[in-house]
């Protein structure tokens, strides 16, 4: 339309430049042409800017939802993540594939996107590695923002095929006292909790890094609220602390780097609200 009302002025301006009685020569019909070339110009910047100003969609106000520590949200992460190759203060995103209800009210939409960022690197280089990442806000599917606090509890590579049947099921045979633990050949043996302010040592024995993998990943590609560890993923760990002042998640990898495709099954968890962000070195 912009365009058409440009086009429209610019040919009337030339045909009355073309046009002009025989008497009005050289200087005076060029003033006339100069000075309507300037009106356009004005006016049609005053346009662009009313445009411009109709386009632009105001951005609501910060929300406040209601998620208590220990809430597990099924999501996949948008992008990849490498300790080689990321550095502190990289952004790191997931979308939630499911929504968060609680007695039929839905806290966080499918949809959202859940933002943070790197906070560090480590490892000797050689034989391990260390991606630090934590998540501080949610952005809504309406544009809206809210802050939280938290890490990933649970992580499988896209592919990775289902570890239960449903996660119905898995619930009944919990309630009921029976196990449905993870065979072997999903991942190894007693989950390490460590603090956020856990350090890669410079050398890991390869006992140290044991962990078990716990809850269950279905065919959805969901897994349940009390999964924790790396499915299918014998060479990562997952240290994601619960306790008070807690922040962030560490990956840790038998490996030289610590990579996660785009895609990526991830539980994020929130954790307590933090008072302050750590430093980003």
């Amino acid at each position: 339309m912009l365009r058409y009302i440009w086009t429209t002025r610019w040919y009337c301006l030339c045909k009355a430049y073309v046009f002009q009685p025989a008497e009005m020569e050289g200087p005076m019909k060029l003033k006339m042409f100069g000075a309507a070339l300037l009106a356009m110009m004005i006016s049609g910047s005053a346009m662009g800017q009313n445009t411009a100003q109709h386009n632009q969609t105001p951005q609501g106000p910060a929300v406040t939802i209601p998620l208590s520590t220990g809430t597990a949200i099924n999501a996949s992460l948008f992008g990849t993540l490498d300790s080689e190759k990321n550095k502190p203060g990289d952004p790191v995103s997931a979308i939630v594939n499911e929504s968060v209800v609680y007695q039929r009210s839905v806290l966080l939409p499918k949809g959202s996107r859940i933002e943070g960022h790197v906070v560090r690197t480590g490892g000797d280089g050689e034989v391990n590695s260390a991606l630090f990442v934590e998540f501080d806000r949610v952005i809504l599917k309406n544009g809206q923002e809210a802050v939280l606090n938290a890490g990933i509890q649970a992580l499988a590579p896209g592919g990775a095929g289902p570890t239960i049947p449903s996660r119905e099921k898995y619930e009944e045979n919990r309630m009921a006292g029976l196990s449905m633990r993870p065979g072997p050949e999903v991942g190894a043996p007693e989950t390490l909790v460590k603090p956020s302010t856990f350090t890669m040592p410079k050398r890991l024995a390869p006992d140290a890094a044991a962990q078990r993998i716990e809850g269950g990943l279905d065919r959805k590609g969901f897994f349940t609220p009390d999964s924790k560890g790396a499915f299918n993923e014998p060479n990562v760990k997952v240290f994601t602390p619960v306790s008070e002042g807690s922040h962030g998640t560490v990956l840790v990898g038998a490996r030289q780097n610590v990579r996660l495709e785009n895609g990526t099954h991830l539980l994020i968890v929130i954790q307590p609200p933090a008072p302050s962000s750590p430093d980003v070195r």
